[in-house]
């Protein structure tokens, strides 16, 4: 279990995020050192896309495997992390586009830095959205009800089925298909400690 003793500085349960390995993550100030990928691996084999639409029952966890199979492979570990953050929870996108994206986005942007930095990955390349955007549309084929909806900003779904392997099983896939891709990690960029003589912000 991932402890992290600080006496003087007790995280608030209001504001900080308690992992599954003991992991806490102050989301007002995030900080993602020594944060375990299993951690994120079993938080988005627990998300489900699509709002729990989906049918067989399909995770974040899955989703991220199959965007890591459909680029480039020297693109493949920051396309298996581009949904780390979801770990707080995947909200459809028309949910986002209710509560403001541009905010969203700007509000969870520490947080995902924080991840970036500690698990060394770039996911805001075009290659990786385009794959993100074909399996949405690989999803709404094999894994939504028909509807008379617009999915015009959608590419052609990938020819391959998708078959749901459950919870525990998207836990294991995640984590084997880490294994493959974390040597294409960079860096960790640590976090800049302030000078002596000044006060932190």
């Amino acid at each position: 279990m991932m402890t992290q003793l600080d006496l003087l500085n007790r995280p608030d349960g209001r504001t900080s995020i308690l992992m599954p390995s003991g992991f806490v993550l102050d989301l007002q100030k995030p900080d993602a050192t020594g944060m375990d990928i299993r951690d994120i691996a079993q938080c988005l084999a627990s998300q489900p896309r699509w709002g729990g639409a989906a049918r067989p029952w399909y995770s974040v966890a899955e989703h991220s495997v199959m965007v890591s199979r459909l680029v480039t492979p020297s693109l493949a570990y920051s396309a298996l992390m581009h949904d780390c953050e979801e770990f707080l929870g995947d909200w459809p996108s028309p949910v986002k586009v209710m509560l403001d994206r541009a905010y969203l986005k700007k509000r969870l942007q520490p947080v995902k830095d924080a991840l970036r930095r500690w698990f060394g990955f770039n996911d805001d390349l075009h290659a990786i959205k385009h794959a993100d955007l074909v399996c949405m549309a690989t999803e709404l084929r094999d894994l939504l009800p028909p509807a008379w909806m617009d999915w015009g900003h959608l590419p052609a779904p990938h020819p391959d089925r998708i078959v749901p392997a459950g919870p525990e099983m998207a836990y294991t896939l995640f984590l084997e298909r880490y294994e493959e891709v974390k040597h294409l990690a960079r860096p960790v960029v640590p976090i800049c400690a302030p000078k002596k003589g000044k006060m932190a912000r």
